[in-house]
């Protein structure tokens, strides 16, 4: 690549980045919030509303069995809607169902609020996945990847204190208790953003008035050449659902998303098993603050792998990390102990996630990157549902954590090994060119 190409490149991505990864990044914010919140909720709904540790689990995970099921269609339909539509519409949807999750009463209402909330959700995280495929190139994915997924560690740092804080300082506010007011107000600000992105969110550069039109040729030219540098594959749904690299991936994902799930899901209660003292607000604290490791080995470990093109070990070695973290979490007595555990679960899980989707993208063929996205994020989504929901019944059986906590560190393992099982991707010439 001449110096030229070099400046224009760098422009052009540098340009992209600033335009659309703080927009994406604030949506996954409030798809975190929206989806996570009843873990918070959990502090005081479950005794409000006769709640058990079983009640709540399968609740929790049911959000994540409705996104298994409706993910790859929701994939396939942001290929013929566009983004803009797709996006901007389940918002206002998931939006809607988040806040009116305060006006639950049993446990059947909580089940089927959270299946019809995870399936608005299921075109989310795989459908900007594969948007991002429509302005990055392969070699530039991870460090896009890497910044959008800043959203979880944003989501976890921020969103868990006041999470907390709206729990202790709303309570009893118009005669409502906090954990109502918690799905109130992180459900509403959703539907206004839904608004906001039908009438902005460009589908691809084709469409950038805020590109100049030479960025514009030069960014299409680049992704075409990616496109035709990849391998052949076989046409059909069904047939690139069951692609051998699809299913290594999504048996990797399926292993440490549930892991990592399982950990979001369950740990303010964790904390607040270990100090039945501690307020919401500093529960919130507490499992937030290991959030701003998960930021920066996002994008530290991140563009490491794109400098060096290596994918596997980047994704590897940040599962075992954060299995050892987990293993930590499991035999901690003390807030103080959990805390130190979960810097460094969260530090292996965000060096994890910054690269593993970038090796999705590279081992992955254009021509079926919409369906084997979706089946890799199924897959994770429905490790997560086994996980979330798999910690409340053997709570009610063992009356402890740490078996459940321990199944998670052991996923991360398994999940290590998967992604070395995933083949490497040979680069073509054409490939090799337009890096």
């Amino acid at each position: 690549m001449t110096g030229t190409d070099q400046a224009m490149a760098d422009g052009v991505r540098r340009k992209i980045s600033l335009r659309l990864i703080p927009l994406l990044i604030v949506i996954y914010i409030l798809a975190h919030l929206d989806r996570v919140n009843v873990s918070f909720a959990a502090l005081t709904m479950n005794e409000d509303l006769g709640f058990s540790n079983a009640v709540y689990g399968l609740g929790a995970g049911l959000f994540f069995f409705g996104y298994f099921l409706f993910e790859v269609p929701a994939n396939k339909l942001l290929e013929r809607v566009g983004a803009r539509r797709l996006i901007g519409s389940i918002m206002l949807i998931w939006g809607a169902v988040s806040a009116a999750m305060a006006a639950i009463t049993s446990p059947t209402q909580f089940y089927v609020m959270r299946f019809v909330l995870g399936v608005a959700e299921s075109g989310l995280y795989p459908g900007i996945i594969l948007y991002l495929t429509y302005w990055f190139r392969s070699a530039d994915r991870a460090t896009a990847i890497g910044q959008f997924a800043l959203a979880l560690a944003v989501a976890g740092l921020l969103g868990s204190p006041l999470s907390g804080a709206i729990m202790d300082n709303m309570n009893g506010l118009a005669g409502l208790a906090g954990w109502k007011w918690l799905f109130i107000v992180e459900g509403l600000p959703t539907v206004l953003l839904g608004l906001v992105v039908l009438m902005t969110l460009p589908d691809r550069p084709a469409e950038a008035r805020w590109l100049a039109a030479d960025e514009r040729r030069w960014i299409e030219g680049a992704l075409a050449a990616d496109r035709a540098a990849a391998p052949a594959v076989a046409h059909g749904t069904l047939r690139q659902m069951f692609h051998p690299t699809v299913l290594l991936l999504g048996l990797a994902y399926f292993m440490f998303l549930g892991a990592f799930t399982g950990v979001i899901f369950w740990a303010p209660k964790l904390a607040h098993a270990l100090d039945a003292q501690m307020s919401a607000t500093a529960v919130g604290w507490l499992v937030g603050a290991p959030y701003l490791l998960f930021g920066a080995a996002l994008i530290l470990w991140g563009r490491h792998s794109d400098r060096t093109a290596e994918r596997h070990w980047h994704v590897s070695l940040g599962a075992l990390v954060a299995a050892a973290g987990y293993v930590g979490m499991a035999y901690s007595s003390t807030t103080g102990q959990l805390l130190m555990a979960m810097f460094v679960a969260l530090l292996g899980a965000g060096a994890a996630f910054s690269c593993f989707w970038g090796l999705v993208t590279a081992t992955i063929p254009p021509a079926m990157a919409a369906v084997g996205i979706a089946v890799v994020n199924s897959a994770g989504a429905l490790g997560a549902f086994v996980t979330v929901s798999a910690l409340g019944r053997l709570l009610e059986l063992t009356h402890s954590y740490r078996p459940g906590v321990l199944l998670f560190s052991g996923a991360a393992v398994l999940a290590a090994v998967a992604v070395q099982m995933v083949p490497r991707p040979r680069l073509r010439p054409a490939q090799a060119l337009a890096g």
